[in-house]
């Protein structure tokens, strides 16, 4: 064992972000040793776990004590000193653990305080209720604090802790440096809180528009917006964001939805309508690559194929075909089975029946409300294509944009005092007029509302550039 001595300095909350707490556990140890003539532990002999709990509550691993326990395990030392007996153990049974390892190993544990004796039953008897006590004390705290956030959730209090919620502007506590005072002050401005508030009733829109995450996400990405932590937002946290409960006033805790004290940000049919479309265990979900072309992922091989068609350049022109190792059954040039899907799609929406599919009664006064909101999001979709394309400078593209946005607020107001609750009625009975403005992902998105899916099935011969319509078998999803 060359008589080497191990060092276990912990705190669960380092205050100072400077390592201050443990720091001085570490100075204590050290002037222990040399009190006793020890050798001093060096650096690779310090065994340090800051800002992690020992509690049997606490959802952190303490790495070093681990490390701890093997280097132990190992015969590596003689002793290991310890600041005071809390800060090595708050759980009786992992004392046990500690001391019947020291015991095999012929370890001596000590505490800047205390050198236990491993064969003396009184010293382990004192040893052990100071750990039960620390532990009962972190008992309490802990029925405590379910206590009090059980009763925050009953009176509408928002959580407490954790990042800043997008949307709000959040509360943090400054101290000041001259007096020690410490006061509660805002993360961010409210007029930064109100710009999130308003993105927020853009994506529920959107989602309801038939926009996918993964393309509000792009368009967010693309105008710089982050999240609350500085990230950039993925599928999942604007997901995660969409459903929150908090967007209509409301809290979760323990599984059970309590009303806040906050405005809500979304009316509740409006969030339902949004959470119904992310829920829906039909929805299509892009992982990986994004979808470059109208009908990638809807379009099979049909009588005995079978695979699904991805699209290929072929003699300079894109096809749909199975790439499938022997099979390559199908092979369809795309500009014709899109046309034909697109004008089906366009004869259903326009179609007398579309309106009890929608479940939208012929003088449902959102019809119009619907089709200005479509024409417009039309118009933002390609004004973002021509600020890429350099085609609008910025700055223009800045004030066009804030125009159309201000309409399309004042048609969601209208939209929203009537109570419009119906996904399927959000898809424009003028879509004809705005598909060529729509983007690619939105587009994709109306089809995948009403189409399952689309058999491409051999066709008869018709000669070079021959397409059979009755080869095209689609299935609706109403």
């Amino acid at each position: 064992m060359a008589g080497r001595t191990a060092l276990y300095a912990r705190i669960s909350r380092d205050a100072s972000g400077q390592a201050a707490g443990v720091g001085d556990q570490i100075q204590d140890g050290l002037e222990h040793c040399r009190r006793k003539g020890w050798p001093l532990p060096a650096e690779e002999d310090r065994y340090v776990d800051n800002d992690i709990s020992a509690s049997a509550f606490s959802t952190k691993i303490r790495r070093r004590y681990r490390d701890l326990l093997a280097a132990i395990e190992a015969g590596e030392y003689e002793r290991v000193v310890m600041a005071v007996e809390d800060r090595s153990h708050r759980q009786v049974l992992e004392l046990a653990e500690f001391i019947n390892l020291c015991r095999e190993h012929d370890v001596r544990p000590a505490t800047v305080g205390t050198e236990y004796d491993l064969s003396d039953p009184d010293q382990l008897t004192m040893w052990f209720i100071k750990v039960r006590f620390a532990e009962a004390e972190v008992e309490k705290t802990s029925r405590r604090v379910r206590r009090a956030r059980l009763r925050e959730a009953e009176n509408g209090a928002p959580h407490a802790g954790g990042s800043r919620e997008f949307g709000t502007v959040g509360r943090r506590q400054v101290r000041d440096p001259e007096t020690g005072s410490v006061a509660t002050v805002a993360i961010v401005s409210e007029a930064q809180a109100a710009r999130e508030r308003k993105l927020i009733q853009e994506a529920a829109a959107r989602v309801l528009a038939g926009d996918s995450l993964r393309g509000i996400r792009l368009d967010w990405t693309r105008r710089g917006i982050k999240t609350t932590t500085g990230k950039e937002w993925t599928n999942q946290s604007l997901r995660k964001l969409l459903l929150s409960p908090r967007l209509v006033g409301y809290r979760i805790h323990q599984g059970k939805q309590y009303p806040g004290t906050w405005p809500a940000i979304l009316d509740k049919p409006t969030w339902e309508a949004v959470c119904a479309v992310l829920r829906d265990p039909a929805r299509t979900t892009h992982r990986g690559g994004v979808a470059r072309h109208l009908l990638s992922g809807f379009l099979f091989g049909g009588r005995g194929c079978g695979h699904r068609l991805n699209s290929q350049p072929r003699n300079g022109k894109l096809t749909y075909r199975c790439i499938t190792p022997g099979c390559g059954a199908i092979t369809r040039a795309a500009a014709p089975i899109e046309e034909l899907i697109t004008e089906a799609l366009f004869v259903a929406v326009e179609s007398p029946e579309w309106d009890q599919v929608a479940e939208r009664p012929a003088d449902d006064p959102s019809r119009e409300l619907h089709e200005q909101l479509a024409r417009d999001q039309g118009l933002l979709d390609r004004l973002e294509d021509k600020v890429l394309e350099e085609l609008v400078k910025p700055e223009a593209a800045k004030r066009k944009r804030a125009e159309i946005e201000r309409r399309m607020d004042i048609a969601r107001d209208r939209l929203g005092r009537l109570g419009d609750t119906r996904v399927a009625a959000r898809i424009p009975r003028n879509l004809r007029d705005v598909w060529p403005n729509l983007s690619l992902d939105r587009r994709r998105s109306i089809l995948a509302v009403v189409i399952e899916r689309i058999a491409v099935h051999p066709q008869k011969p018709l000669g070079p550039g021959g397409f059979d319509p009755d080869a095209i078998e689609v299935t609706w999803k109403a």
